[in-house]
């Protein structure tokens, strides 16, 4: 017996730290499985490479996307999920929220807008809200139903709010076929739903604004797209959004404005209040400006280059954008200002504003 016993605890004893080794090497392996995928779709998609390997990030035209894993919550609460994210090329403006029935409050909560019942089996499947059922429906078209029920079979945990579509995954996807499947997803639920809200009326609330926004289109040879209401079109070869975003609370403002074409530096301008989210990379830049530095994080490729861009006039104009109360990011392909007064005046305003940042930039 002693014997047997002598020779069982050599055999444990070996096989606890071969265990070891084994699941430490199939993590390594997995981890550049996924940094391969990541930089692999990445180049498919004419994105710029993630050289951490850990996410896909950029824009796909009008529409940022990230694939990755991030930090959520506070505290003891805080740990690190996997997220897919697409944002719409337009905000929807419905107050929409469809997740997966039974995912957890921790990880999306249920939004304050009125239930909408939806068909049989969509309703067995997503818990769905929006300020108006009528108009939720009238959204989810038999396209838009046939992405998401297909979305929802694959990938399971999938969140579609006003801003973007959403994807929950167990793990980071460690093969380009697969990454790659779950973007063309992301796009494809996406474009429908895009596809399926210029079918949809103006929500009632937004009625005032309607005429002021169509009246500034036609003044700066904008388009005017009645179903939102919002101005869209091009500037001085800078591609403008101007419309409605649903906050938790009421409808607010969005402006958006794309730079042209030029020499990319990882920029980012973020709110300093807020913790880092997905599109946030590397460490603060500081420029010497108090008020600045107290109002925005930067981060960039290089620093120096950096500071020499954020010149006296652009970081007063960046200033005078938040002082509507908005919240604005700045990276190398746009500038967006969300949360400012719905008012088709002080809208043209701030547009004004983000052009003459945009021309200190020279982008």
């Amino acid at each position: 017996m002693d014997a047997v016993s002598s020779i069982l605890c050599l055999v444990t004893g070996s096989a606890i730290p071969l265990l070891m080794i084994f699941l430490l090497i199939r993590r390594a392996t997995r981890q550049l499985a996924v940094a391969g995928a990541y930089g692999d779709v990445s180049r498919r998609l004419g994105l710029e490479v993630d050289t951490r390997g850990l996410s896909l990030h950029g824009h796909l035209g009008a529409q940022r996307i990230w694939v990755g894993q991030v930090m959520v919550g506070h505290g003891p609460e805080r740990r690190e999920l996997c997220w897919g994210v697409l944002d719409h090329e337009r905000p929807l403006a419905l107050g929409l929220l469809l997740r997966r029935r039974g995912l957890s409050e921790r990880l999306w909560r249920r939004a304050r807008a009125p239930r909408v019942a939806l068909p049989d089996l969509l309703d067995r499947a997503i818990e769905a809200s929006g300020d108006d059922p009528h108009r939720v429906r009238t959204l989810l078209d038999a396209a838009a139903q046939e992405h998401l029920l297909k979305m929802l079979h694959r990938w399971r945990d999938v969140v579609v709010t006003d801003e973007s579509v959403r994807v929950l995954l167990s793990q980071p996807l460690a093969t380009a076929a697969e990454l790659q499947e779950l973007v063309d997803d992301l796009r494809g639920l996406s474009s429908a739903l895009g596809s399926a809200r210029a079918a949809v009326d103006p929500p009632d609330a937004l009625t005032a604004v309607s005429a002021g926004l169509q009246a500034m289109a036609r003044e700066r040879d904008l388009d005017f797209h009645a179903e939102y209401p919002a101005a869209g079109g091009v500037l001085d070869g800078r591609r403008v959004y101007v419309g409605p975003v649903r906050t938790e609370n009421n409808y607010t403002g969005i402006l958006r404005l794309g730079f042209r074409p030029h020499r990319t530096l990882g920029l980012q301008v973020l709110p300093q209040t807020e913790p880092d989210g997905y599109w946030s990379v590397g460490q603060d830049i500081q420029v010497g400006d108090d008020a600045f530095d107290d109002a925005f994080v930067v981060k960039g490729y290089d620093p120096q280059a950096v500071r020499e861009l954020l010149t006296p006039e652009l970081r007063a104009a960046l200033c005078a954008l938040i002082a509507s109360g908005a919240r604005l990011e700045v990276d190398d392909v746009r500038m967006s200002l969300t949360g400012a007064p719905l008012d088709a005046d002080e809208l043209e305003r701030l547009l004004k504003i983000a052009e003459t940042a945009a021309g200190h930039i020279g982008w």
